[in-house]
């Protein structure tokens, strides 16, 4: 009789142990750090296109390295007298974004048209001071809403000149939040 009362307090105590243990360890993982969660809600960016970008009527035997530049304002340089006629106008988009928020305007997707090049792309924002907008884009620490983007660049004739038709080209303006 005296051994299964021995077992039964080894028993006791080895729960008791056992017990003492698990609370011991579940003191020492009690340290829970509350994380917050950060979630603004932003409304979807919209670019409408108010106007292309014109280089107006250029002269077809216009070649490398002549070019035609139209700043985001539209001041046009054309040092070698390739513009003819037409109208010449810098690209004019509107953007609406939450305000407050930074945004980055990036032009990509440059496509040509027979005869030229495009490149050296630059933009302003709502008329500030124009910057490149190719490459990385353009960073604007806090947008206004509702703003207009004005893009202008660089033609280059290429070495055999162009034929005569209208030779669109294109490119993409992606705004989006930082």
């Amino acid at each position: 009789m005296n051994n299964k009362f021995s077992m039964k307090k080894f028993a006791a105590l080895l729960g008791s142990i056992l017990i003492g243990l698990m609370l011991a360890t579940s003191a020492w993982a009690a340290n829970p750090e509350p994380v917050i969660i950060e979630v603004e809600f932003v409304a979807p960016v919209t670019i409408t296109e108010n106007n292309a970008l014109q280089y107006g009527l250029l002269d077809a035997n216009m070649v490398s390295p002549q070019l035609v530049t139209i700043t985001p304002a539209g001041v046009v340089t054309d040092a070698s007298s390739n513009v003819l006629g037409g109208s010449q106008a810098a690209a004019n988009l509107t953007v609406d974004a939450t305000a407050s928020q930074a945004i980055n305007i990036l032009v990509d997707n440059i496509s040509s048209g027979a005869g030229y090049t495009m490149g050296a792309f630059r933009c302003d924002y709502n008329g500030a001071s124009e910057s490149s907008c190719d490459g990385t884009g353009l960073d604007i620490a806090s947008s206004l809403g509702s703003a207009v983007v004005r893009v202008g660049a660089t033609l280059t004739g290429i070495v055999a000149g162009a034929s005569v038709g209208t030779f669109n080209g294109s490119f993409d303006v992606t705004v989006s939040y930082q």
